[in-house]
């Protein structure tokens, strides 16, 4: 199972930003922030600025999200903390037969470990604890923090790929990875017409509630990305009012319906339970067939987008939705 601390960080929004997903550079946030990828090179971020008189080369990385994208640019960190691999990244370092450092994160980061890595550079740009652990990072080595004062969230994980390419010199790198990515969703989308114009919604059974991932306002794109679209309901739910209790489980219906358990047997429901309450095998959803399963490994990708696992989760969800949909 992977890190429960991490997904209760976001427990409120399981569907975060997946959204700019090819050509989709060169936004305000990093534009602002220097001429990127030219050394001396000076990055403005929410904490202050870094700057780095060279293109880095030993990097270091602070959070799961930024192990992803260090490994989608091809660098090796010299030390990331040490929660259980994704099956993409797990399948990343083994392929290029990595041997990478990690520090224990159970208490947070470990600013000795980092410190005795020896790293020129921070990659920080996903870090939840980061308002706390700036300062001491960044007494380490420059730090690649997210660039808006809006907080984490106002960044799509295309925003802080192409963060880090501009601070490690790997510009070229970071477009290559994010139109990849956006081309990826294009041939899906392609491939399964029948995604457009169909209402989806997402639910995550979170230990403490039913969360309404797909709600109006939140970047779903990793579903409206392949076509589809939200239905009218999803407008009475926002970040702040995600959660459905069981007694309001009708408020799921849509043309398609996908359930996340990241959590596995500590979610409020297992999905034995959720399937054999009357009023879910009530739902039109459900008695149609146009409902769907996915579970801890690919549901943390999804929650947590980067240019290493969204390709990967794509090619696991798609035909589960392809299910749902025909």
């Amino acid at each position: 199972m992977r890190n429960h601390r991490r997904l209760i960080a976001a427990s409120a929004v399981a569907v975060v930003s997946v959204a700019a997903l090819a050509g989709c550079t060169g936004t305000e946030q990093t534009v602002a922030s220097g001429v990127c990828g030219t050394f001396p090179y000076t990055l403005t971020h929410a904490f202050g600025s870094s700057t780095f008189d060279e293109a880095p080369t030993r990097v270091a990385v602070v959070t799961d999200v930024d192990l992803d994208i260090a490994l989608a640019l091809d660098v090796e960190p010299v030390i990331y903390p040490g929660y259980e691999l994704g099956a993409w990244q797990q399948e990343t370092i083994d392929e290029r037969g990595l041997e990478l450092d990690s520090y224990d994160p159970a208490d947070g980061i470990d600013f000795e470990a980092i410190a005795a890595a020896a790293p020129d550079a921070i990659l920080a740009t996903s870090g939840w604890s980061l308002d706390e652990d700036y300062t001491k990072l960044a007494a380490i080595a420059p730090v690649i923090a997210y660039t808006s004062e809006d907080g984490l969230d106002a960044m799509t994980w295309s925003d802080r790929t192409e963060l880090a390419g501009c601070a490690l010199g790997l510009a070229d790198e970071a477009d290559a990875a994010i139109a990849e990515v956006g081309a990826s969703f294009a041939d899906a989308a392609a491939a399964n017409p029948e995604f457009a114009g169909k209402t989806i919604t997402y639910a995550v059974i979170h230990p403490d509630q039913i969360t309404y991932s797909s709600y109006e306002g939140s970047d779903v794109s990793f579903f409206t990305d392949l076509g589809f679209t939200l239905p009218d309901i999803a407008a009475e739910f926002t970040g702040d009012n995600a959660g459905l209790s069981k007694e309001n489980i009708d408020k799921l219906e849509a043309d398609v319906l996908v359930i996340g358990y990241p959590f596995g047997g500590e979610g409020l429901l297992t999905r034995a339970e959720l399937e054999s309450d009357p009023l879910f095998q009530s739902l039109d959803v459900v008695k149609r067939g146009a409902y769907g399963v996915i579970g801890d490994d690919v549901a943390s990708p999804i929650a947590y987008p980067s240019p290493l696992g969204l390709p990967w989760a794509l090619e696991k969800v798609v035909p589960v939705l392809a299910d749902a949909a025909n």
